[in-house]
């Protein structure tokens, strides 16, 4: 039985390097092809926002940080445009009734592909809402604009509220884009953006300034390895021709102009 067991083990496949009886040969790590997976749906193009050079992953959550004036709404407010100039239909949950539906029309959002919904500052409505147009369906972008709610209000919001909306996107070509003041989807988004106030320009003299725009710093932190980018917010008059975004430096984007 010894001997049996002996040539067994000689002749056995598994002594040979492989269940096929064939030799396994060295492959060099540069020799192996990186295949990454294509995606079912081409992301959404963001031209004003460089950090997403990619794009905006469909079936995924978005979330925009920043405090007030941080540019927040300019930033919602491109991705709207983007999305419905392709001609998708998108909502906006607006939960303090925020929304100025002639400064995002002139943004290049197209009012009449935006559904909007008007919460008047019941964040549990707002999140119902959300939650209604994510498993509806056939929509391009679900906007949750969260800006002015209290971080009281925001700590009560259950942590199933995001892992129920992921479920409900991952397999459709949704986007859910959610600003607020701190993350509040946490490990269920895909792209973190947080904005911070740099520069603000103002003309005229006190007590009579006026705002004409200002400057933000976009900084990524999901994914953290991309560098943050500076974005440019100008505001004009009615009647007064918006400036050419080619005008500034590659490294700086327009993020959106707002008719004062």
């Amino acid at each position: 039985m010894a001997n049996i067991g002996a040539a067994t083990a000689q002749t056995s496949p598994l002594s040979r390097g492989s269940l096929t009886g064939r030799p396994i040969q060295p492959i060099r790590a540069s020799a192996l092809c990186d295949f990454k997976a294509q995606p079912k749906w081409q992301p959404l193009f963001v031209p004003a926002l460089p950090v997403l050079p990619d794009g905006v992953p469909r079936g995924s959550i978005v979330e925009i940080l920043g405090r007030r004036s941080a540019g927040r709404t300019s930033a919602l407010f491109h991705i709207l445009a983007q999305a419905t100039r392709r001609g998708e239909v998108c909502a906006l949950v607006d939960t303090n009734d925020n929304f100025h539906p002639a400064s995002a029309a002139e943004a290049g959002v197209r009012l009449d592909r935006l559904v909007w919904v008007r919460c008047r500052g019941n964040t549990e409505h707002a999140m119902r809402s959300a939650d209604l147009l994510l498993h509806a369906g056939g929509f391009g972008v679900v906007a949750l604009d969260l800006c002015e709610t209290g971080v009281r209000i925001l700590n009560r919001i259950p942590i199933s509220y995001w892992f129920r909306f992921q479920r409900a996107i991952e397999s459709t070509p949704t986007i859910l884009l959610v600003s607020a003041r701190s993350s509040q989807a946490r490990s269920c988004s895909i792209n973190v953006l947080e904005l911070e106030l740099k520069v603000s320009h103002w003309s005229g003299r006190a007590p009579f300034r006026l705002l004409q725009g200002f400057e933000t710093l976009v900084r990524p932190r999901r994914p953290a390895y991309r560098a943050a980018q500076k974005l440019i917010t100008r505001i004009w008059e009615w009647g007064q021709a918006p400036p050419e975004p080619t005008a500034e430096p590659a490294e700086e984007r327009f993020l959106h102009q707002t008719v004062a």
